[in-house]
């Protein structure tokens, strides 16, 4: 199998990575060690961007060139070249806990999940707009999770954690409104976490106590499957200069973990698809 080991840091919960075409590396977080990485295929290496001293379950690109953060209910913009954190907005979003991944639309605004490990019902994804007024689009989750567009952009996948299902909602590229959503697949045996998408169609979904990566196709019939041997595996993302490489994050790590324990590692997968270039967002600016 074409897997390999990027880096190690044992994270927790490796989550988030995104590809930035313009510097061509790739960023990705360890949500309760708040810190945001980079990796540079160019060098092979990766280096500390950010400890944020805070956890952190979802940042996008902005067109900028800074990364989004969101937190609880409040959002920051990260320079990663200097590693600056300048905060943003506050107190936009009540009554729910962290935030947990995130995807932005053509136009710039952001879709977000949070969740809610109290009360197990106040999680769910919500339409962020210009100054973070929002949108609800649905809720009564414990834990909202991975996102992305079908290829022709008209729609927008949404992973359910805490039901093990996977839902596709329509989508009007021109006008960012959401429409009817429905029931695309239903893993009982298994928790759904993050997911991606490639310009044939399929959708690559990660499997927090898989642990592994399953290629669907449009229809949701399973394609492939990527066994992982770390102990979570949380996200993925295309990356490259031919966005053909599959990044993949994981948790289970600890920093006590002996060198070689794999969980919470940064995977690389070569495929033979490829996938779609990430919108940028604008709600910096």
């Amino acid at each position: 199998m074409n897997l390999e080991i990027l880096a190690n840091e044992h994270n927790g919960c490796g989550e988030n990575p995104l590809w930035d075409e313009r510097r061509e590396v790739l960023f990705w977080c360890d949500i309760p060690g708040g810190k945001i990485f980079a990796f540079d295929p160019k060098t092979n290496s990766h280096r500390l961007v950010a400890d944020l001293n805070r956890e952190c379950g979802a940042f996008t690109l902005e067109e900028s060139g800074d990364l989004l953060l969101l937190f609880v209910g409040d959002a920051a913009l990260l320079d990663p070249d200097s590693g600056e954190v300048r905060p943003l907005k506050n107190g936009f979003l009540l009554d729910t806990e962290r935030f947990n991944d995130c995807i932005t639309a053509p136009d710039g605004t952001v879709f977000a999940g949070t969740v809610d490990w109290t009360q197990k019902t106040r999680g769910g994804l919500f339409h962020f707009h210009a100054g973070f007024d929002n949108h609800r689009i649905t809720g009564g989750s414990a834990c909202s999770n991975g996102l992305g567009w079908t290829s022709d952009g008209r729609g927008l996948y949404w992973v359910d954690s805490t039901s093990r299902k996977t839902w596709l909602f329509e989508f009007d590229p021109q006008t960012s409104e959401v429409g009817e959503g429905r029931e695309w697949l239903h893993t009982p045996e298994n928790t759904p976490d993050g997911m991606t998408t490639d310009q044939e169609g399929g959708v690559w979904l990660t499997f927090f106590d898989g642990p592994f990566v399953r290629h669907y196709d449009q229809n949701a019939k399973l394609l492939e499957q990527i066994d992982l041997p770390s102990k979570h595996v949380t996200s993925c993302i295309f990356g490259g200069e031919s966005l053909d490489e599959l990044y993949i994050t994981t948790g289970g790590g600890n920093p006590d973990d002996e060198a070689d324990n794999p969980s919470g590692a940064l995977y690389r997968f070569k495929t033979g698809a490829r996938g779609m270039r990430e919108f940028r967002s604008k709600m910096g600016s």
